[in-house]
């Protein structure tokens, strides 16, 4: 197979060098790529850049010597334009692929009736037929081999939604063999934007910076958040929930017309009786609070005075009351037998 491409790694330099002929300088092609051997053949490149800032020296015909360029990228560093070692932030080799790409639309040469033939003009034509022929060779020997030649298939050439389910692999037994394997997602490359709007997660959720959910949130394990945690819709924990702060948890709040069907362990605070309540699978009733007073002294303990739903006493408890009561009219206060409802 004739050589029609090299692929040195990196090395932190901007200057690489080649071994294959070829007719005009813009038929070699330069590619940067993030490689990783230890995958199988076929899933070792996790990403590619075409790169043309760079130049071949008259003095030297056979290297490449990268352009400066102005800014850092995953492949090269500013301002010379060096060749990383590892990609940033994928941390792979980066590997300098140097190709031959010969053109076809035209011959070097072109003979008219009565002109001189001459010898260079001839080698140049059958040069371009016999590189093209190496370059298609490789990349025939490329797509036997479980590969696909560079600029085989283009996007246009693909129908779309050609590619569905049925067409990726998902064997756990072959993991190697998957589509899309974790190695070729690079760091951050996954934002919000490409996120579904309903996300099940499984396993343990660890959330380092603010984290909001503005739809259904499920977690079928520990969730821990180590920062603000804001969920605008149902979250539902199917384990334990670990708060690393020292600020506070904020319960959603409402007016009592605002209660939502009871489920067994809700718990909110009601602006319309300014208490924290819980369902406690029967009825919302009060949660906690203290007496108060000024300066902190503990001493009054406030209570409403009007009866505005029916109540019953929870079972094997009395209940004691600051009158005067008003109990509105159609609302009934139970109070079952052997139990006590004492006004005071």
């Amino acid at each position: 197979m004739a050589t029609t491409e090299n692929t040195p790694l990196g090395d932190g330099g901007d200057t690489y060098s080649f071994s294959f002929p070829y007719l005009k300088t813009e038929d070699v092609r330069v590619e940067l790529q993030e490689y990783d051997a230890t995958q199988p053949a076929g899933d070792q490149i996790i990403s590619r850049s075409s790169i043309s800032a760079f130049t071949i020296p008259a003095g030297n015909p056979t290297q490449i010597i990268f352009d400066a360029i102005g800014a850092d990228t995953v492949y090269q560093t500013a301002p010379d334009g060096n060749v990383r070692v590892r990609s940033v932030p994928g941390d792979y080799p980066v590997r300098v692929r140097i190709y031959r790409a010969t053109a076809a639309d035209a011959t070097p040469a072109t003979f008219f009736a009565g002109s001189a033939i001459r010898a260079q003009d001839l080698n140049d034509n059958f040069d371009q037929i016999l590189y093209i022929m190496q370059e298609k060779e490789n990349a025939l020997i490329s797509i036997q081999t479980g590969g696909i030649g560079d600029n085989v298939i283009s996007t246009s050439a693909i129908q779309d939604d050609a590619v569905d389910a049925t067409k990726l692999r998902d064997s756990a037994s072959v993991d190697g063999n998957r589509a899309v394997t974790t190695n070729h997602i690079r760091d951050n490359a996954v934002t919000s934007a490409k996120l579904d709007t309903n996300i099940d997660i499984a396993g343990t959720l660890d959330v380092t910076g603010a984290a909001t959910f503005d739809s259904t949130a499920t977690f079928g394990s520990t969730a821990t958040f180590n920062s603000t945690a804001t969920f605008n819709s149902t979250a539902t924990f199917g384990g334990d929930v670990t708060l690393n702060s020292t600020g506070a948890l904020t319960l959603p709040d409402g007016v009592t017309g605002d209660r939502p069907t009871g489920v067994t362990g809700m718990i909110r605070f009601n602006t319309s009786l300014t208490q924290f309540e819980g369902y406690d699978g029967t009825d919302w009733r009060s949660v906690g609070g203290s007496a108060t007073g000024a300066g902190g002294d503990a001493v009054f303990l406030e209570t409403g005075n009007t009866v505005t739903t029916n109540y019953t006493l929870t079972a094997n408890k009395n209940a004691v009351t600051a009158g005067p009561i008003t109990i509105n009219s159609g609302v009934t206060v139970t109070v079952p037998s052997g139990q006590s409802w004492v006004i005071v």
